[in-house]
């Protein structure tokens, strides 16, 4: 009731507030008088009205293209036929002019067709702006009833007939307070059955905000007029949106998806990359192949298309989407596929298809004027400075020398052509064997005959200029072998498992595999850094692409190479990669606030207030992403669960209706059928509790993420427009709290970052009240009170203090299931109480702590008034007497304690195993499976030493045997040997006198029963030795 009550007077104090527009301070169940509050003072407690015009920009909320892309770089084409054979140095000059520019550096889009200006490419062909006879868009993918499903801002799925139309981030253009509450009551919506958004064990980790739970019903719920019942509480009069479905009345065809049939594969695969677009690699696959082999190009190119939306650095399919292209003979096509990756993709079987390709189409048999020699010359020489350093790079490489040297001139001839045959040739040879590749000792075998073939005497000076780079290549190439065995080199990422779930031990294996190539690179092995220090640059940033290739889903990765790239003077590549990290991880944190940091660090700081809105704008751009893709996580959560609890319904609803159930079975007994139904329920409970429980889970922890992410925006605003104004241009972090609250989702964690903010920056007095209105929302988490009580004891508010603490944990004992979290408050408070307070009262509340924990002990209790700083004087010994305690332990010498055997001992030596015999079985105790090898005799010795090893062995000769009449006496057989592992046992074993407990005497023991005695009296005649 006492909840009930502040969530009235809260709701009511915010009415009120809109229509006044001051701020009325509330102390417990009471209404105070309303303070005078300026504009320009921060008032907590605005009204939460939501204006239509909240969005700042109209971008989707579920978009997945990158923001902001620009026009790709494309590969020069040279024409055979109209154009003249031109340097290798000026292919790449028109590709940088292409680029559009953009208000921030963003990702390239791979899935966007070559623009009509761009270049040509080097087979004679111009590349067009769209494949010939078809389009390329990209296509939505539409729901069972044929509209774009999306999501809200305020994390609802929300179905339009417009795809093109943006989702608004707003819940809904009317104020909180002015929804409609026709024909619904706040009792029999779904806030009430879906309480776990809210309240997990009964205490709110969010703001119970109903606009970020359902979905918008449209302008009728927001326009429609209510009659009020006069008999229901004020705070249970807002009613909200009604919600299509319940947990209490979930039925497969409300809420489950329709069913597809099960010959209808394209429909079953299209749901489960609907569901699953980043996760379900198998789908995606399984759909284009399944396209092609229903002849359906144009469906796979349309699929193609859009996977890449999602991949768009996935080598593998772009090499298999210009293979279907080549295979129907389109080659425009495959061109365009060709411009539009070559330069953003560094893949070694791309290019190797690219120049397969370009001397395909450009014959230089007939060529007589050289042109197709030129273009092919070109293409291998971009490949080169593209992949050229790929250690997988040899074959282009090898195949790049046997084109120089089919080329017309003699090499060692006398002539211009000859002469620059032999310089080309030299200097390709010069760039190959300087990198680590599996081709660089052929490369160098044949480069030392191309120098030893031309002149002998430059032939050793040559390659003795150049040995010291093989030498470093050659080393480097073992070494990264080494490095790399395990690695599997995919550009088809993952998303990484949960830990300790299946593939968590691959995925980190293959992750740590390639932060150890990336550490040899920055290790410099070539010796790069001192002489190039673009090459050693350039060979990082190759192997951080072709990492994110593989893990792109690893927001670590991302933010690793654009640090680098910003500490060695590449802020634009910098720039690039966390834009295309956000598009790969929209919902990463660590890369939205490094993106944001980097914007304001680099935004120019001007006077006035234009630049500090400009800055604020530009700031706070990747936050709002951030805080879209995690509002929308948490609406797939809840939709998940409600189809979930709707399979399940479904599930034991069709278990009843089976012809053959017991339900239908008359002469079944009565309390079986009963028995078995209440097992059944009891199952059907179990399911439902565990999905809920997995989704709470879930739900809490993308709450906690959202709170965090206002927290960083809030103090980012401040430092760029200050605590600013509600609802005004410049609204700086005032404005930021005002739209946390409205969206919803929100912990304490907020109100707690905003208090602060306000006290030791603005003013203390909002502070108070802050901290105030989130004890209202917040009754029941122990983390907001004690932030609120220790922020009143660093004020020297005791009083105020005491009575928070005693409020909160009175409302936390009288539930047992919250009983625990007054733990920490109690803690801090006996602190508190040690350091500062009477004794009286330290007794009284270690009693208190008594009785409500009788668990903890209560010496613990005790000794931690006298804790500082993690040292606890109450549990020191101190020595008294060194030569007493501190005497040190006596070592076992040799003859006390022999030595320890770690192994069993092996019952015969070990012998080599001889190809010839089989080797004999360690456990055979026969003679025939052992080696027949006569023992040598051993070598005598002269001298001093070998008369002590004559003397040595007649030591250790055995006693004289009994004779009688001259012959020896039979002697008994040895005892068989024991078994290895019982020797091992006993070697182990300590000696008995190493035994200082109590030991009976166990012959008087076992003659006991023998002589009649009683156990009893046997025991205590035995007594301990």
């Amino acid at each position: 009731m006492a909840d009930a009550d502040a969530e009235a007077a809260f709701l009511s104090s915010m009415q009120a507030m809109n229509e006044a527009g001051n701020y009325e301070a509330t102390s417990g169940a009471s209404e105070q008088q309303a303070d005078s509050y300026s504009s320009d003072e921060y008032d907590p407690a605005q009204a939460a009205d939501l204006p239509p015009d909240l969005s700042d920009d109209n971008t989707p909320l579920n978009q997945t293209s990158l923001v902001g892309a620009s026009q790709h770089d494309t590969l020069p084409f040279t024409s055979m036929s109209q154009q003249s054979p031109v340097s290798a140095d000026s292919i790449l000059t028109t590709s940088v002019a292409q680029r559009s520019s953009t208000a921030t550096p963003s990702a390239r889009d791979h899935s966007r067709p070559l623009p009509v200006d761009a270049p040509n490419l080097p087979n004679g062909l111009s590349t067009p702006n769209a494949y010939p006879n078809h389009g390329t868009p990209s296509r939505a993918i539409p729901s069972h009833g044929g509209e774009v499903v999306r999501s809200t801002a305020n994390g609802v799925l929300d179905t339009n007939g417009d795809p093109n139309a943006p989702a608004s981030r707003s819940v809904s253009p009317a104020p909180f307070l002015q929804l409609s509450t026709e024909d619904v009551s706040i009792q029999n919506s779904p806030l009430v059955h879906n309480s776990a958004d809210m309240i997990q064990n009964d205490v709110p980790d969010t703001v119970p905000n109903p606009s970020s739970v359902l979905p918008d019903s449209g302008p009728v719920s927001q326009t429609g007029s209510t009659s009020v019942p006069t008999n229901i509480p004020q705070a249970q009069l807002i009613v909200l949106p009604q919600s299509p479905t319940s947990l209490q009345n979930i039925t497969p065809s409300t809420a489950a998806p329709r069913a597809r049939l099960p010959h209808d594969k394209i429909g079953i695969l299209e749901d489960r990359i609907k569901e699953d677009p980043r996760g379900d690699l198998d789908a995606w696959l399984s759909l284009i192949g399944e396209h092609k082999k229903r002849g359906k190009i144009e469906d796979a190119r349309n699929v193609y298309e859009r996977f890449f939306k999602v991949f768009p650095s996935a080598a593998q399919q772009w090499v298999a989407y210009a293979q279907m292209e080549n295979e129907a003979q389109n080659r425009n096509a495959m061109e365009n596929v060709f411009g539009r990756t070559l330069l953003e993709i560094p893949d070694v079987q791309l290019w190797s298809m690219y120049l397969d390709h370009i001397r395909r189409h450009n014959n230089t048999t007939t060529d007589t004027s050289g042109a197709a020699r030129q273009t092919i010359y070109q293409a291998y020489d971009l490949a080169a400075q593209q992949v050229g350093i790929d250690k997988e790079s040899g074959k282009i490489w090898s195949d790049y020398v046997q084109f120089i040297k089919s080329g017309p001139g003699i090499i060692g001839g006398s002539n211009w052509q000859d002469q620059q045959k032999m310089d080309l040739l030299r200097k390709t040879y010069q760039r190959a064997i300087c990198i680590p590749t599996q081709s660089t000792n052929t490369l160098w075998k044949e480069y030392d005959v191309f120098e030893m073939g031309l002149n002998k005497i430059t032939g050793r000076k040559f390659l003795q200029d150049q040995s010291p780079a093989y030498v470093s290549a050659r080393s480097s190439n073992i070494e990264l072998q080494n490095i790399t065995r395990e690695l599997r080199r995919s550009s088809l990422p993952n998303l990484p498992p949960a830990l300790g779930f299946d593939g968590d031990v691959e995925y980190m294996k293959q992750l740590d595999i390639w932060k150890r190539w990336i550490q040899w690179e920055k290790d410099d092995p070539l010796v790069l850094k001192q002489e190039d220090v673009a090459a050693y640059r350039d060979r990082i940033v190759f192997v951080y692409k072709h990492a994110l290739m593989a893990m792109r889903f690893w927001p670590e990765m991302w933010f690793d190479a654009a640090e680098f790239c910003f500490l060695n003077n590449l802020e634009t590549l910098g720039d690039t990669f966390l834009s295309d990290g956000i598009a790969a991880n929209p919902e990463s944190c660590l890369l939205a606030f490094k993106r944001a940091d980097r914007l304001e660090l680099t935004t120019a700081n001007e006077e006035g207030d234009e630049s500090a809105i400009r800055r604020g704008a530009a700031v706070r751009e990747p936050y709002d992403k951030v805080l879209d893709a995690l509002y929308d996580l948490i609406a797939k959560g809840k939709t998940r669960e409600i189809q979930d609890l709707a399979r399940v319904e479904a599930q034991f609803a069709s278990n009843d209706k089976q012809p053959g159930s017991d339900r239908q079975r008359d002469d079944e007994d009565e309390d079986t059928n009963e028995e078995e139904r209440e097992s059944m329920e009891k199952r059907k409970a179990l399911q439902i509790e565990a999905i809920k429980k997995v989704t709470a889970i879930q739900t809490r922890l993308l709450s906690k993420t959202v709170s965090h992410a206002w927290i960083a925006l809030m103090r980012a605003m401040r430092r760029i427009q200050g605590k600013g104004k509600v609802n005004d241009p410049i609204g700086g972090s005032r404005q930021i709290f005002t739209d946390a609250r409205k969206r919803g989702r929100c912990t304490s964690d907020v109100y707690v970052a905003s208090a602060l903010i306000e006290f030791h920056c603005y003013d203390p007095e909002a502070t108070k009240k802050i901290f105030e209105r989130g004890l209202k929302l917040f009754p029941d988490d122990e983390g907001f009170a004690l932030e609120y009580i220790k922020h009143l004891v660093a004020n020297n508010d005791h009083t105020n203090a005491r009575v928070v603490f005693e409020t909160t944990v009175t409302k936390l004992a009288q539930k047992a299931e919250t009983v625990h979290k007054a733990k920490p408050l109690y803690q801090f408070f006996h602190d508190f109480e040690s350091r500062y307070g009477e004794i009286v009262q330290i007794i009284k509340l270690e009693k208190r702590m008594s009785d409500i924990f009788p668990e903890d002990p209560t010496l613990t209790l005790f000794s931690r008034r006298f804790i500082q700083q993690d040292f606890d004087p109450t549990a020191i010994r101190p020595l008294i007497s060194p030569a007493t305690q501190a005497r040190p332990k006596a070592l076992p010498s040799l003859e006390t304690l022999p030595f320890v055997q770690q192994t069993p001992p092996t019952r015969f030596d070990p012998r080599p195993n001889s190809p010839k015999r089989a080797l004999p079985f360690e456990d055979s105790d026969t003679d025939a499976g052992r080696p027949r090898k006569l023992a040598r005799g051993e070598s005598p010795l002269k001298g001093a030493a070998g008369r002590r090893l004559d003397q040595q062995k007649r030591n250790r000769q055995p006693h004289e045997v009994p004779q009688l009449d001259g012959h020896a006496l039979p002697q008994p057989p040895p005892p068989p040997a024991l078994p290895r592992e019982v020797l091992f046992l006993l070697s182990i074993i300590p000696k008995a006198e190493t035994y200082l407990a109590t030991k009976f005497r166990a012959e008087e023991m076992t003659s006991a029963p023998r002589d009649g005695i009683d156990a009893t009296d046997a025991a205590n005649a035995a007594g301990p030795i």
